[in-house]
């Protein structure tokens, strides 16, 4: 008996599914694919339990004549390839001739179609797909394909799905790349008998407007770069704009959406030391390119792609956005500091070494009281102020930090056998500041280094967390002047499941029309002017770690603390240090943040002693 056995064809056909099929916004994406191919003018996504129960595209283009609407079912059966030099030029979304057949290998999918010009069309039921039943029947011309029960014959796939508000969110994210490289088609999106989005044909500034809003279109610069054949244009943020995550990057090849992180390495590059690398520029590019420079046929899914010379165009993305950034339209009169390219080299560093140890040179006493300690907390209206709350919108601009006070921990038997009793003592310890990033004091085996950031994260985050955990709200302060924010789609579903847990932190956000919502007050301590930012980064915190271990109480106060925490680079005085290090200790976890990361690093005389050879 022959060990190697060909498949049946049902086996085979739920493999090759999970190439292309993963989740309901893999269907989306292949089936709206397919309406634009067959030169579609209007779609209709239709929705219900976020993809899993029922997927509808509906589109009024070419559709098909009986037997094409069987051959596509088919596996490798496509109507974009006729020999292999058409591969050398695809200009097509689809052409693999996979995603109808993988797509009703797991569903039970039916199929209206009816060709142009025609007005009898036809009806196919599918189930795990094979054709379960056909009748022709009256219809307008266009195809309207229904999925439903996906993954019903697939269970376990079925299991590794996400919430409904994720599901939704990835599927938002696939119809966002159709929305902004086709502002000619108008598109409807439907989830659950609600009409979420409905976008009619309009100019591509028009469009990028109708799927973000009118912020996030002024915050952006047109780009144009043009090399021999290759053309690319679109549009890039101004450095204040970019965001905590890259959910808003576009690219596009001859309007076909890609996922390269060349590319997107090489707009991150242009902005030089404009964007701190935590934060993410925003971007649609559109790359028009004569399709025999590149291989579209890398990946079933068709985001990846490989190009003849991607050097060449990393170079043009490159220099595109060097020129936006430099530009009037996105930084009036900024001009890029001579010489910041070397500010980092081995000869740079040599030289600033030999200045600040030079001969003779003394090293200055640390500063005897702080230019920004750390204020009382303001209070709750209706609280003791206990030392002052802002008085003003301008009082409150000046007050960096507020938060309440956390009693000093009692010190335990436990503790003083671990070697806490090395830390610094905060009513005796001189502390040094490095780099506004680094706080360092010396213990009796050598020095402690605490990065502020991360400490004053833990400091936050264990207070959220007290609050999430009882019946008292965190305290709000009013603000004088409300914020109005247009939230976008997938910000606005987001928001939906957590807006409990930010009232219970102390936002107070008013529900206005449509996925407006109005910032009437915020939990104490975040600076004037970030409310809004503070909101969104929360939001895409909570979207980002969706898939992490913590609870979703644990993820508000995370992301709170993280967003709202004093920031690397921040100048503290001797009294603000002070403070952060004895709340930092008067937490249950002082060692680690919320994320993992270490907050304190030890270096003891011993190690000095080798670094010194003196042992």
């Amino acid at each position: 008996m022959p060990k190697i056995k060909v498949l049946p064809s049902n086996i085979a056909n739920k493999i090759a599914a999970g190439e292309v099929v993963d989740r309901p916004a893999s269907v989306v994406k292949e089936l709206v694919e397919n309406a634009i191919d067959a030169e579609a003018g209007q779609i209709t996504v239709v929705i219900g339990q976020a993809g899993k129960e029922l997927i509808q595209v509906i589109d009024n283009g070419a559709g098909m004549d009986e037997e094409d609407a069987e051959l596509a079912f088919q596996r490798h059966a496509t109507s974009k390839i006729a020999d292999v030099r058409d591969l050398d030029r695809i200009l097509t979304l689809g052409f693999r001739g996979e995603a109808l057949p993988s797509i009703a290998s797991v569903s039970r999918l039916e199929v209206k179609t009816c060709p142009r010009g025609s007005d009898v069309g036809v009806l196919l039921k599918l189930e795990g797909g094979s054709v379960a039943a056909r009748e022709k029947l009256a219809l307008k011309p266009g195809t309207t394909i229904t999925v439903k029960n996906l993954f019903y014959n697939t269970p376990a796939r079925r299991n590794f799905l996400r919430a409904d508000t994720t599901e939704l969110n990835h599927i938002l994210k696939e119809l966002k790349r159709f929305f902004l490289a086709y502002p000619e088609i108008h598109f409807s999106f439907i989830h659950n008998g609600e009409e979420l989005l409905n976008l009619p044909p309009a100019s591509q500034d028009e469009r990028i407007i109708r799927v973000f809003d009118q912020k996030f279109y002024d915050g952006l610069a047109y780009v144009r770069e043009e090399l021999n054949e290759m053309v690319l244009e679109g549009y890039v943020c101004r450095p204040d704009q970019a965001r905590g995550n890259s959910a808003n990057q576009f690219i596009y090849l001859n309007r076909r959406a890609i996922i390269n992180r060349n590319l997107a390495h090489a707009i991150f590059q242009g902005y030089g030391n404009l964007i701190e690398r935590s934060r993410y520029p925003q971007f649609i590019m559109f790359l028009h390119i004569p399709p025999q420079f590149v291989d579209v046929n890398v990946h079933p899914t068709k985001m990846e792609v490989r190009f003849a010379n991607e050097r060449v165009i990393y170079h043009l993305f490159l220099s595109a956005v060097r020129k936006a950034i430099q530009s009037k339209e996105i930084i009036p009169g900024f001009a890029l500091r001579a010489g910041a390219e070397r500010e980092h080299s081995p000869e740079a560093q040599r030289e600033e070494i030999q200045r600040q140890f030079s001969p003779g040179i003394t090293f200055p006493r640390p500063p005897l009281s702080g230019d920004e300690p750390f204020p009382p907390p303001e209070r709750a209206p209706g609280q003791p102020t206990g030392g002052g709350a802002a008085k003003s919108p301008k009082d409150a601009a000046q007050m960096a930090f507020r938060y309440e006070s956390l009693p000093a921990p009692a010190p335990s038997p436990e503790k003083s056998r671990d070697g806490a009793d090395n830390l610094p003592q905060t009513s005796q310890a001189i502390f040094w500041q490095v780099h506004n990033r680094y706080i360092i004091s010396q213990i009796k085996s050598g020095l402690v280094i605490i990065d502020q950031h991360v400490a004053h994260e833990r400091i936050l985050y264990e207070e959220i967390l007290r609050y999430l955990g009882n019946e008292r709200n965190a305290p709000s302060q009013q603000l004088l002047f409300p914020q109005t924010l247009e939230l976008a789609l997938e910000d606005y579903l987001v928001y939906s499941d957590i807006k409990d847990w930010l009232h219970k932190i102390g936002f107070g956000i008013t529900e206005l029309s449509g996925r407006t919502v109005m910032i009437e007050a915020v939990p104490v301590g975040v600076k004037v002017g970030k409310e809004a930012r503070i909101l969104i980064e929360i939001i895409d915190f909570y979207r980002e770690n969706e898939g992490s271990k913590m609870a979703a109480h644990e993820k508000i106060a995370a992301a709170f603390a993280c967003k709202n925490a004093i920031k690397s680079g921040e100048k503290l005085g001797v009294e603000a240090m002070s403070s952060l290090v004895n709340q930092l200790f008067a937490t249950k976890e002082p060692y680690f943040c919320p994320h993992g990361r270490p907050v304190i690093v030890t270096l003891d005389l011993e190690e000095l002693d080798r670094k010194f050879k003196r042992i």
